[in-house]
């Protein structure tokens, strides 16, 4: 088997006869790992290898009456879904996996204030490093919410997540609405069902550009230059700092584009919550020097929900079409190419199962 990297396989994603040949080309080797791959559909369109329906696994979940999400077709067997991502070739994607093997598993990946989606298998493959992930319910953005409450409720879980990353010394470089997942499978949270009493649980992905610095390390020693990408690939709104060639903070750069990218989704109720609009842009501030760090900005933003009246928290949100494209949060990006695949066995290298059929699905980051 050809070996790949991480560049050839992103490069397949524009193809989709390219994508069926890679993925293909693994589908053995899978199997042999105790995973059998979805079935390829048109377009994005796939289905499970079977019509069992999908095992609970404490990751995802969905209303009595779920909306039929074609994108991830949740339909399994009577074990997990996942998704199989490749995040390193050995050369790129180092940095990537030990951040994730230290965020994403083990002690931490059981703390409540870590919402760094879970690594559950770690699968090697020659020079390839596969991570295997939970299939959790849908993409935060464009994140609107049946209330007030439920919008803040989702903001404050990421950035106490990305509180958390910092604590730990780790920066993302890359948090947008679209690295940002929710639990529920139809992404929303319906407050008149009296008995939907589960709060959904937001989760961050895609750690390809993280920064993980030593812990004795100094502190003006944590430091980065320019973009995690050439400027001519490089697609997301950099903080202004970012546009100097001079060594800056990725922890403030981290702030930045957490605020800017919640800012787009509020801005159009700032009458109703004009502190919380205030603290966004505090936190996406020009100068890094006035913006507050990930653990302040999360204090504050609690402390502003605890003060809100409940009329205010209940208030619905409306929905608006045009998003203010100078925030830059909704900006054109790369793609990252996953695999969608069903977990034949409680365990992974349980059994060899029937035989493969596969398909390609990519997630925008």
């Amino acid at each position: 088997m050809d070996t790949l990297s991480v560049a050839a396989w992103r490069t397949s994603v524009s193809d989709a006869a390219s994508r069926s040949e890679l993925w293909s080309k693994y589908r053995q080797f899978f199997q042999s790992r105790g995973y059998t791959l979805w079935i390829v559909g048109r377009g994005y369109n796939h289905q499970p290898p079977n019509d069992n329906p999908r095992a609970p696994d404490g990751y995802s979940y969905e209303n009595e009456d779920p909306i039929d999400v074609t994108w991830y077709w949740t339909r399994t067997t009577d074990n997990r879904d996942v998704l199989i991502v490749l995040p390193s070739d050995g050369v790129v994607g180092e940095n990537c996996i030990e951040v994730l093997r230290t965020m994403a598993t083990g002690k931490n990946a059981g703390i409540d204030r870590n919402h760094t989606l879970p690594l559950l298998h770690e699968i090697h493959h020659e020079n390839l490093v596969f991570g295997v992930f939970p299939l959790v319910g849908s993409s935060f953005a464009p994140a609107w919410f049946s209330n007030i409450a439920h919008a803040l409720e989702s903001m404050s879980q990421i950035m106490e997540g990305v509180a958390f990353l910092h604590d730990h010394l780790v920066v993302h470089r890359d948090l947008f609405l679209s690295n940002f997942l929710s639990s529920r499978r139809d992404g929303s949270w319906d407050p008149e069902q009296k008995q939907d009493f589960l709060r959904p649980r937001y989760y961050i992905i895609d750690f390809e550009w993280a920064v993980q610095f030593s812990p004795d390390s100094e502190p003006a020693s944590r430091t980065v230059t320019g973009p995690p990408l050439p400027w001519d690939i490089y697609r997301r709104p950099p903080p202004p700092e970012m546009r100097s060639e001079l060594p800056y903070c990725p922890f403030k750069a981290d702030v930045w584009q957490v605020g800017k990218s919640f800012m787009g989704c509020i801005v159009h109720i700032e009458h109703v919550v004009p502190d919380v609009l205030k603290l966004f842009r505090q936190m996406s501030a020009d100068s890094a020097e006035d913006r507050p760090s990930a653990r302040e900005a999360v204090t504050q933003l609690n402390k502003i929900r605890n003060e809100l009246p409940t009329d205010i928290l209940q208030a619905c949100i409306e929905e608006f079409d045009d998003y203010d494209v100078n925030d830059g949060f909704w900006e054109y990006e790369p793609f990252d190419l996953y695999i969608l695949i069903k977990v034949k066995n409680a365990g992974p290298d349980k059994g060899d199962g029937d035989d493969v059929q596969y398909l390609t699905q990519y997630l925008q980051r």
